[in-house]
């Protein structure tokens, strides 16, 4: 009986201490924040891929753990994930394009990575007890390229479900990540030591976030769950926040900045929306509030 035939038995739980875990984009942020999430709660056999070799050599020091195995490759690697999926027992999917500007400019890449790579793991995956599909805001009332693949990646997921006659894949909505690399503030950061100001497309703009320690928390917690809803789209909804750019801004002046830095307003990119459609009854976070997240990201 081959492993595709021996599933169909309905979601089976998760043994944390000995089940085989595969985190996709386990060098990024959130990446290594669940590897350490699941190390905490006694994971013995983690692997994690990613195609950046800087990335892969900073997150083996940092997370520094023989539970770990850090894999270089590329989930468009249609027999690469192949044979590492026999390897695993439950997925976070957390790689992609993740950047609304890069894939306005890179369709195909972003088609490759949000949805090629995704169809491979899916195709792979009739063996898993769990699969957690890690998708995005930009998801909703799609106006732009990246959004576009994360809702159709969610579609995908939530097929598999039907084909393979189980409720195991689950797709998690989260809003931006405060302080992950690549982030505004990491933008930031670089900007204001380049020549003491930063540069925002609209002071009007709002957005929603969740910091990085309170997400992991959340798309862990629901990816152990014993008894998932795969009709459901999960939304962190206790830990989000939302923010005014222009708050955000000055905010990250008050940490970071000095007497003569400035914000330079530069205009909306391609593809960037003034207020995402994400939970209507979300009130904006004061400026004070902004200073005291920002002040404890590490």
């Amino acid at each position: 009986m081959t492993k595709k035939k021996q599933k169909k038995n309905g979601v089976r739980k998760i043994d944390v201490k000995k089940d085989r875990f595969l985190v996709t984009g386990g060098t990024g942020s959130l990446g290594r924040h669940i590897i350490k999430k699941l190390l905490n709660l006694g994971a013995k056999n983690i692997i994690s891929i990613s195609r950046n070799e800087d990335l892969i050599k900073q997150a083996e020091l940092e997370i520094n753990s023989p539970y770990v195995k850090f894999k270089i490759g590329n989930i468009s690697d249609e027999e690469m994930i192949k044979n590492l999926m026999e390897r695993v027992d439950v997925v976070f999917h957390t790689a992609a394009i993740k950047h609304v500007s890069l894939a306005e400019q890179n369709p195909r890449e972003a088609y490759r990575a949000n949805i090629s790579g995704l169809l491979n793991i899916l195709n792979a995956s009739s063996s898993l007890k769990r699969f957690v599909h890690t998708s995005s805001d930009k998801a909703i009332g799609v106006m732009n390229c990246y959004g576009a693949t994360k809702l159709l990646g969610e579609y995908l997921v939530r097929e598999s479900n039907e084909l393979y006659n189980d409720d195991s894949y689950l797709v998690i909505r989260c809003p931006n990540f405060l302080g992950s690399r690549g982030s505004v503030l990491d933008m930031w950061k670089k900007q204001l030591a380049n020549a003491n100001k930063i540069k925002i497309s609209d002071p009007d703009m709002t957005r929603y976030f969740i910091t990085l320690p309170n997400a992991t928390e959340f798309i862990v917690d629901m990816g152990l769950t014993d008894k998932p809803d795969a009709k459901k789209i999960y939304y962190p909804l206790k830990y989000t926040k939302k923010f005014r750019l222009e708050d955000l801004a000055k905010a990250f002046l008050k940490v970071h900045g000095n007497k003569t830095s400035s914000i330079q307003i530069t205009g909306a990119t391609p593809g960037e929306k003034k207020h995402e459609d994400y939970i209507s009854d979300v009130s904006l976070t004061p400026i004070s509030e902004l200073v005291s997240m920002i002040d404890q990201l590490v």
